[in-house]
């Protein structure tokens, strides 16, 4: 019988769910280091077949014989290198996020043009206000509007499938060089970003965290904007430039934004600190979520449904999904 060790806050939340999936045919061994010591660890680490979970709370690995993979049950991982890996072992991540992250950007971009927030506040206060049905107050539509992603990937092919639907035209940029997906009036290399931002009504960051899109939206890429244009961040916090993104908004010199991942998250030592370094909340150009876009009931079933998969071919020597790298400790 293979061993799965969960391990970490965050994903010992579902221990219970990946026992009902696995059944009989695993042991689910667990560490949470809400409940247990460090020292507990190693020995558990040292008769699993897969780890899943988030940053292991060691400075060095035991002998690990049995262990096949090490699987992230969510995308990121740019908390690892494969410098922290035991050479040969490889480490996969989980998407499944896809479908409720461009859901969340359509909503965001039709809430932008359309204000049903603002209508219902309205409504609720004033009822008619005075206007009969032919002078109700004009909103926006998004069909015919320019949506630009910036990392076209498993999310950007989403968000353009679900943007071309309402007749909007999708632009985009990626690392490496692709052909253009039917969806997509041109993806270029990230050469084209200037382009790209010039161009779009709603420029969405879909891309990795990493040494080359940290800080990617600056000042300088701010000022090739629309002064009307929307940013919509689903990414990652640091992929913008937190003082540019505060100044490119409170002096208005973009139309504004929607963020959804932020700068400063939870510590050990910091519970509960505040999301960002400057008063985004007080900008009234700004729609705002606390790291919130994929999170649905149907995203975590598929997230966890491909971890039991990805496992299951591991501890059968076949093919893993989503790779991302191979250890080298």
């Amino acid at each position: 019988m293979p061993t799965a060790l969960i391990q970490g806050r965050v994903a010992t939340e579902h221990t219970d769910r990946l026992r009902s999936l696995v059944g009989s045919d695993w042991e689910v061994l667990e560490w949470d280091p809400r409940k247990q010591e460090v020292d507990a660890f190693a020995p558990l680490l040292a008769e699993a077949d897969v780890v899943i979970g988030g940053k292991i709370p060691l400075e060095s690995w035991p002998d690990v014989p049995k262990l096949k993979l090490f699987q992230i049950p969510w995308t990121g991982y740019d908390f690892l290198k494969p410098g922290d890996i035991p050479a040969g072992l490889p480490v996969c991540n989980t998407f499944e996020h896809e479908t409720s992250i461009a859901e969340y950007v359509l909503l965001a971009m039709l809430e932008w043009q359309i204000g049903l927030r603002n209508m219902d506040k309205g409504f609720r206060a004033h009822g008619w206000g005075g206007r009969g049905p032919g002078e109700s107050l004009i909103h926006g539509e998004v069909r015919g509007r320019t949506v630009g992603i910036v990392g076209y990937g498993h999310i950007g092919a989403e968000v353009a499938k679900r943007a071309a639907a309402f007749d909007m035209r999708v632009i985009g940029v990626r690392r490496s060089v692709q052909p253009t997906p039917e969806n997509l009036d041109w993806l270029g290399t990230t050469d084209r970003l200037d382009e790209l931002l010039g161009e779009s009504d709603f420029v969405v960051i879909a891309c990795d965290l990493n040494d080359e899109t940290r800080n990617l939206i600056n000042a300088d890429r701010f000022s090739k904007m629309k002064p009307d244009g929307v940013i919509i961040n689903v990414s990652r916090g640091a992929v913008v430039e937190e003082k540019a993104l505060y100044e490119a908004l409170s002096e208005k010199r973009i139309g504004g934004a929607v963020i959804d991942v932020w700068y400063n998250y939870m510590k050990p030592d910091e519970p509960e600190p505040w999301p960002t370094n400057y008063p985004f909340e007080k900008l009234d150009n700004l729609i705002a979520s606390a790291h919130e876009c994929g999170w649905t009931l149907e995203q975590v079933a598929r997230r966890w449904a491909f971890v039991v998969s990805n496992i299951e071919r591991a501890v059968r020597g076949e093919e893993l999904k989503n790779v991302v790298f191979t250890g080298t400790q």
